[in-house]
Parts: structure tokens; sequence; C-alpha cells
């Protein structure tokens, strides 16, 4: 039985707890937005300061939605959960946003709050200040609960060890997720002559799940019989060493892959890639192989699949009991991580296809109808964005394809711009390259997930492409702010189409022939005058640039990307884009 197996010095609760957090050896970064609930935690970190350079090393982060999603992004790039002090309850409602956003997209991390003081001057650390009393509630937790896998307020400092080390098996546990702790300041600042701490023996995560064999016997039956299947995912990329075993599954049975682009799952240069639009072929597919994907197609009705399709539903929870309403049919819904499911699902599709000179003929007939329609589905995006080239505004597609080709086998993409296509326009051949808005779609992400993700990949450039509603919604300043103290250097693109285009495209798809088309009013849609965007990244240090000619884009994204790369210093360029409604 595994114990508890170090027993270090500490003089607080603060102290204790910080101990257990550095011994789970995958904190490196506190995103801390302090409060006055977090003196006994300051005073522990002043304390240790400067002796090891291991330590976890407090980032500050003046909005709290901002650092969550830094440890959102650094996270992504390295799949190790990052901690974030927030304070009291005003600090997770304002980290909230970002909460859901790591919900949705299965991203671990600590989310760790003060807890307003219990006592009212009976111990050291209890209410002192006016705030205290109009700061407390009845059930802190209750405001992330809905969103975090696991919430629990510290109520003594003589379990530390067991409460932290639980909280990181639980995130970390599939399916992943963020977790809650509330620190109250009367634990935190009792004193402690010890503490015992959890080690790497202890912290182990449950292992993932497996899809069970008669599933994968049956999912192997079903593909190798089809005429017609095809795979859809939407977020497998996440885990980026699965994306080789889907690239060996289309391979082995020649089945085309279309993809919902939330991560790089699939190399858009194979040619089995049949591109973004699901719903055009579903309604072609004898069998439909749905892995990682939350929506499979828009709107659930059926009638939009052929008659008599089979379909199999691989996820790690296929009936997403977390969404209140879900309604997608699948005939074999199928519980397991894709990363460990797919290649034991590979093993026995190989074996069953030592098989006749038939079906390998057959393969290959397949093979070749789908690189012809891939080769089609390529070309008729390089159109679009050849007859747009040289609009001004600048068209979207252009901006996409320019930031494309400045892309080397370094670079990372944290893609917030919404209704702006990118993913879709450049090609997208290495895992890890871009991360997309997460499933929630909290707006304020991309900032904030670039910074962490250069923090975790210090030799990749990040860029973080936005709309102009998302950039504002970053809490621009914050992020700005805390890229030049901590000298963290990447790009900032704005798609600046001075529209909130997500709205304007709702009611235009609701209300066909309604008023707000036939006048081209959306009211509540419209964002201009769009402010000068350079000035609060300049205010930060930042080089910047306005950018209205599609020609300049090319040398503008070259000059502010060898900004970024030997100035280490942060670059935005603010890209006036072509209004919906122009």
């Amino acid at each position: 039985m595994t114990t508890p197996n170090i027993t270090i010095p500490v003089s607080t609760g603060a102290e204790a707890f910080l101990a257990q957090m550095r011994a789970l050896g995958s904190v490196r970064y506190m995103f801390a937005n302090t409060g006055t609930d977090h003196g006994p935690l300051i005073e522990a970190m002043a304390r240790t300061a400067g002796e090891d350079p291991r330590d976890i090393r407090p980032i500050v982060v003046p909005h709290e939605q901002a650092a969550v999603s830094m440890a959102h992004g650094y996270y992504n790039v390295t799949q190790q959960p990052q901690m974030v002090l927030v304070h009291t309850l005003p600090g997770t409602a304002n980290a909230l946003g970002g909460v859901i956003n790591a919900a949705s997209a299965n991203v671990p991390l600590f989310l760790c709050a003060g807890r307003t003081p219990i006592t009212e001057g009976e111990l050291r650390g209890g209410k002192s200040q006016n705030i205290h009393w109009r700061q407390e509630s009845r059930d802190q937790g209750g405001v992330v609960r809905e969103f975090v896998k696991w919430d629990y307020e510290i109520r003594t400092n003589q379990n530390l060890a067991a409460v932290v080390s639980r909280a990181y098996k639980i995130a970390m546990s599939e399916p992943r997720g963020p977790v809650y702790m509330t620190l109250p300041r009367e634990w935190l600042a009792e004193a402690l002559e010890s503490t015992q701490v959890f080690t790497a023996d202890a912290l182990v995560p449950a292992s993932k799940a497996q899809a069970d064999q008669a599933s994968l016997e049956k999912i192997a039956e079903w593909l190798i019989g089809a005429e017609s299947p095809l795979i859809v995912t939407k977020y497998l990329g996440r885990n980026p060493e699965a994306v080789q075993y889907l690239v060996e599954l289309a391979d082995l049975l020649a089945i085309p892959v279309v993809q919902q682009l939330t991560n790089v799952n699939f190399p858009t240069d194979h040619p089995l890639y049949l591109g973004t639009q699901v719903t055009k072929y579903v309604r072609a597919a004898d069998v439909l192989f749905f892995i990682d994907t939350d929506v499979p197609w828009e709107p659930p009705s059926r009638s939009v699949l052929r008659d008599g399709v089979k379909i199999i539903h691989l996820e790690r929870d296929p009936l997403f009991t977390g969404i209140p309403g879900w309604g997608f049919p699948a005939d074999l819904p199928v519980t397991g991580c894709s990363d460990v499911s797919l290649p034991a699902l590979n093993a026995i599709i190989r074996e069953k296809l030592a098989a006749p000179k038939m079906m390998q003929e057959k393969l290959g007939e397949r093979r070749k109808k789908i690189e012809a329609e891939h080769r089609v589905v390529i070309s008729e995006m390089d159109a679009s964005v050849e007859a747009v080239k040289n609009q001004q505004p600048i068209h979207p597609y252009w901006l996409s394809k320019c930031i494309g080709d400045a892309m080397d086998d370094k670079t990372i993409i944290a893609n917030e711009t919404i209704t702006s296509k990118l993913a879709e326009v450049i090609h997208l051949n290495r895992p890890g390259s871009m991360f997309n808005t997460p499933l929630a779609g909290h707006l304020g992400w991309g900032l904030g997930a670039a910074i962490g993700m250069k923090l975790g990949a210090p030799e990749a450039t990040v860029i973080a492409a936005e709309g102009d509603g998302s950039y504002m919604f970053c809490a621009p300043t914050a992020c700005h702010f805390t890229a030049q103290k901590y000298q963290i250097p990447f790009l900032t693109v704005i798609y600046n189409n001075q529209a909130w285009n997500a709205s304007l495209n709702a009611a235009r798809g609701l209300f066909p022939d309604g008023v707000a088309v036939r006048t081209r009013n959306f009211p509540g849609t419209d964002l201009s005058p769009s402010p000068n965007f350079e000035l609060t990244a300049q205010a930060c240090g930042a080089y910047t640039a306005r950018v209205e000619e599609p020609d300049q884009l090319p040398d503008a994204l070259a000059k502010a990307l060898k900004v970024v790369k030997e100035e280490k210093r942060q670059a935005l360029l603010n890209v006036i884009c072509k209004n919906p409604l122009a």
C-alpha cells in the first residue's frame, strides 16, 4: 500500500499547501490574481524565493479569465496541469468563463481560491477588513460546481497532502477536467512544524479506458464490410499521439476522414482527407464512425442520413452525460479513449484483412475515388482564396492564407477567429500546431492561451488569431501586461471586421426574409467605430502595425514575426477586414 513517504519542515499551512503542490512534479506556474486572502501564501512564497529554479513560478495576471486561459494553453502543449490562484468569491466569478472553456475541452487545472475568513478575530487570519464580511457567500464552490470535476474547501491542515493529491488524480483521470479548492485564510496562517508529502508513487491517475474487445470486434466487422464508410472527428488531436493511429486506420481500409478543426486531428494534405463539411458526406455513408466528437452533425435529426446507416460513436463518455439535452443516435456507442482504443482496433483489422485479393482491389478502387475527391476539395479552397486575394477591405480567406504561408514547423496557433475561417484555409499536418476556440465557446480565450502555449513550448512561434470581438473579450490589457512583464513574445493577429458576425449570421439563418435582412440593419451587432487596438498593445511595449492593403499582408506578417523571434518582443497586427454588411 502506498503511503506518504516524505516529511518536511514547514512553518504554516500555506507552506504545507505549496509543498504538496511542488511534489506533484507537474505544476511549473501559478497564474495569480492575488487578494487579501493570500497573505500567508505570499509570505510562504517569499520564504522560498530563489531557492530552487524548478520551484513553482508565480505569474501575475490582472484578470482571472486570462489566468485560466493561460493554464489552459500551457496544458495544450505540455499535457501538464497548472495552478490558477484567484481571490475569494469575486476572483472565482471572474474565472468562471475560463473554467467553462476548460471543462468543455477536458483540460485539467487547479483553480485555487482564497476563502473569506471564517472567524472574527478568534484565530490568526480571521476577518480583519471591511470587505471580509460582504465577500462571504454561503457556498462559494457553488459558483463553479457545475463545471469542475471536484471541489473542496480545506477544513484542516492535517490532511493537506491527501486533499491536494486527490485533486491531482481526479483532474488527470479521464475524462480530464478542472478542479477547485478553497483555502480559508485561518488554515493558511496556522502554525505547523512539519507536513507529510505524497510523492510520485502515490500520484498516479486512474488508467485510461480502452474500448471492450467485443465492441472493437464489431467495429472492425462493420468497417470492413462497408461500401462507403466515413470517419468524422472533432478533437481526437487533443492527444497528439492519437493522430497517427487515426491515419493508420484510414489507410488500412481506405476510409475518408472529415474533421471539425477544433484540433489538428488528421493531416489536411492526406489524400483521404475530405475537409470540414460533415453534412455533405454523412448523407452517402453506410457506416459512420464518429470518434471524439460531441456534435456529429447539425441538427440531430436522422433525416440527413442514409437509410439503414450504421452509426458507431467512440468517446470517453459517448452518451455525453454532462450535457442536459443531447439527441444524436448511435447503433454502437463505445466508451474508450481514442489514443488507447484505436491501436487495438487497428490490430484487429490487420488480422482480419489477411484476406483475399478481391478485398484489396475494392479498397484500392475506393482509395482512388477518395483521392480524386480530396483534390477537388483542396482545389476549391485554393480557388476561393485566389478569387479574393486582391479584395479591399481584406478578405479573411486571404489573411488566413498569408498566416498559413508564414507558418513554419515550430508555429502554434491559438485560433479564436470564430466566423473568419482560418483552420479550414491553411495546411495543418502537424498534430499540436493549432488549437481552436474551446467547445463551450466562451470568448476571451485566445490571448491568454497563446501566452500559456509560449510558456509551455518556449521554442515555438505562437500566434493568437483573434476576431475583433473576441480580442476585446480577452482582457487584452491584462494579457499584454503579463507578456511584457515576463518577456513572453507572441504575435496577435486581429481579423477586424467591425461586427459580431456570429450574431448577425444567426439572425440571417433564422429569418432569411426578415426585416433585418431586408433593411441590412442588425441591431446589437455593429462594432464600429473600431478602436485603435494597436495602442493597447503599444502601451505594453509591443510592436504594432495596422494593415489595410492586401498586398501588404505578407511583408507585415514577416516583419512582425521577425520582431517576435529576434527581438523576443510581443507584436500585434490590426488587419482591417471585409465587413459582413459592406
